[in-house]
């Protein structure tokens, strides 16, 4: 290969006048055609490579030979058991069988009742009975169910604290009926497949189109039932002293049964690390027992683990320019990250992956991992694990020490939810200490209102006075004293007490008060939450129930979030799950609500 070089003339340097300015360019001319040649890069010095591999210890002779060959053998077992609250003597008598397909592990967990207390869904699926009517051909009965006393919908009428719930209840007022009250009716003479063989007394239906509204009905009764997940009762699981939930679930291998066990499930998100292994209570009776399958992972050659990020693993190939591994900053006690970048670098090659395939929601117990490599040498791997002084294990589910054998080597594939889709929360409750009142605040930032819309408390308070103010003080009046601060409506105070008995007699926990308002007349008038997160009796009368009772580590200083909201997922095999629940987050930290007792403020005229 040649190259040309073309001259370059340049006039008028420095100078004001105009210029010419001639550029060269550089054209590779090839000596032959052939493009082998170029292809082979050849290297005119291989003695030298050889030498720098030398020089980096690459021709150390180790003996290491790469892994071609894997076996597994073990055993699965799927789930048999649910068992909602917290690992005690009654887990036993509150467990039920674990489906054996179509289920979630939070579907199940969290589930709790959305139409009981929504007149806005009772009022949604009425509309779509009507909908269903015209599609069958049966529009003209329309009207008379509308004006049914049975399906009336009751709606509530509050426009001065709630006025969307409000407007709600006029829009829908006349133009829908109750779908709650429809489905207890027609449920009544429907089967197993949701066929009915006949129609409530009322409305009276022409007997020409009975057939037609009975395909209605059954149709819309199935979509009832199946559209939302609601159990009708609420969620046994909820844990209120701790605001989470807790549950268990049980199987049985050949040594004897498993519980696994979730005490802090909080977040909306499952899986195999929340568990830990337990052998009793035992919550499968031996009846029901699922046997053991016996696993044996045919011979599968290993792929090398890559990452993004992740070194290179050969001298001479380039690093990824997303990748800038000089640019690490680590201080001196990062020892975490040093300990993380190091294994990263140095060993980061040296992991392999293996697909095992295992049905979901099964437990697996591995008992042999045998690896061949390129010298014929078979290696019986063991698990990361050490028992001696402080113990530790990787990639396997925690046991208590003394466990029986056969907790060890437990892999869990929970049949969890992947991207659950959540709505605005339709209640929403901030935990936080307020170290000047010595005590801690539940603040009901939204609530349910009393259409199943949400309702914002902050905009309710803003429209009620907090206190009442002097109207015409005396003449001679510069100061007024105050008994207390006002605080608003939707903080609920939260008072360190001593804990219940069967704890620790130094514990503490926080228990719900209620503090006085005053009406216009000076009545006293105790303010209860409005919503159900701060209740220990969701169902009862607020006035009546027994105070609620926190734990108070469950309030730390950064504080928490606790919310209700509808979610949205498709379960493990592709059916679609839509039910109410609850999740608890990190709050933003303390906060101050400007309580005092005793203050005397400037008299306002």
């Amino acid at each position: 290969m040649s190259i040309t070089i073309q001259g370059a003339i340049f006039m008028g340097a420095r100078s004001s006048e105009p210029s010419l300015t001639v550029w060269s360019r550089l054209e590779p001319l090839p000596t032959s055609a052939d493009l082998l040649p170029g292809l082979q890069a050849r290297v005119a010095d291989p003695l030298w490579l050889i030498g720098r591999q030398w020089q980096f210890g690459e021709l150390q002779g180790e003996e290491a030979g790469s892994p071609i060959d894997v076996r597994i053998e073990g055993e699965v077992v799927p789930l048999t058991s649910f068992s909602p609250g917290p690992l005690d003597e009654g887990s036993a008598a509150r467990s039920r069988p674990f489906p054996a397909v179509g289920s979630a592990l939070e579907v199940m967990v969290e589930r709790e009742p959305a139409r009981a207390s929504n007149p806005r869904l009772a009022a949604e699926a009425g509309l779509h009975f009507l909908r269903c009517l015209t599609e069958e051909g049966a529009a003209s009965q329309r009207a008379k169910y509308l004006t049914s006393p049975a399906f009336a919908l009751d709606l509530p009428e509050d426009p001065t604290r709630d006025p969307q719930n409000a407007a709600w209840a006029a829009l829908l007022s006349g133009r829908a009926l109750d779908g709650r009250k429809l489905a207890a009716a027609l449920r009544l003479h429907a089967n197993a497949n949701y066929e009915l063989e006949k129609l409530p007394a009322e409305p009276k239906i022409a007997a020409s189109l009975a057939a037609r509204v009975r395909r209605a009905a059954g149709r819309w009764l199935r979509w009832y039932d199946e559209s939302i997940v609601d159990p009708g009762e609420q969620p046994a699981s909820w844990i209120s002293a701790r605001q989470e939930y807790a549950f268990a679930v049980g199987a049985t291998l050949e040594e004897g049964p498993v519980v696994l066990v979730a005490d802090e499930y909080r977040d909306g998100r499952l899986d195999w690390y929340s568990f830990r292994a337990h052998s009793e209570p035992a919550l499968t009776p031996p009846e029901e027992a699922r046997p053991a399958q016996q696993l044996e992972l045919p011979p599968t050659l290993p792929v090398p683990v890559r990452y993004t990020g992740m070194a290179a693993d050969r001298f001479w190939e380039f690093e990824d320019s997303r990748v800038n591994l000089g640019a690490l900053k680590v201080g001196r006690t990062d020892l975490v990250q040093m300990l993380l970048i190091e294994f990263a670098l140095a060993f980061g090659n040296d992991w392999f992956s293996v697909p095992l395939p295992l049905p979901v929601g099964s437990i697996f117990r591995m008992r042999r991992c045998t690896v061949r490599d390129t010298f014929g040498v078979v290696t019986e791997v063991g698990r990361s694990r050490e028992d001696e002084g402080l113990p530790w294990s990787l990639f396997e589910l925690s046991a208590a020490p003394g466990a029986p054998p056969h907790l060890r080597d437990l892999f869990f594939l929970a049949p969890t939810l992947a991207q659950p889709l959540a709505s605005d929360p339709l209640e929403e409750v901030a935990l936080f200490r307020d170290e000047m009142a010595n005590l801690c605040w539940g603040v009901e930032r939204t609530v349910q209102g009393a259409a199943g819309v949400k309702a914002d408390r902050y905009l309710e308070s803003s429209r009620t006075p907090l206190h009442q103010r002097l109207v015409d003080p005396p003449p001679d009046a510069r100061l007024v004293y105050r008994l207390a601060t006002p605080v608003p409506e939707y903080w609920i105070p939260l008072v360190p007490v001593r804990a219940t008995v069967g704890t620790d007699p130094a514990g503490i926990e926080l228990e719900r008060r209620v503090l006085l308002r005053f009406d216009a007349a000076g009545e006293p008038r105790p303010v209860h939450p409005r919503g159900i997160l701060l209740r220990s009796d969701p169902v009862g009368d607020p006035a009546a129930e027994a105070p609620l009772r926190l734990h108070e580590e469950e309030v730390p200083r950064e504080g928490a979030v606790v919310d209700r909201s509808f979610q949205y997922a498709r379960g493990p095999g592709g059916e679609a799950y839509l039910w109410l629940g609850r999740s608890k987050k990190v709050g933003k930290g303390e906060g101050s609500s400007l309580l005092k007792f005793d203050t005397v403020q400037r008299a306002t005229r």
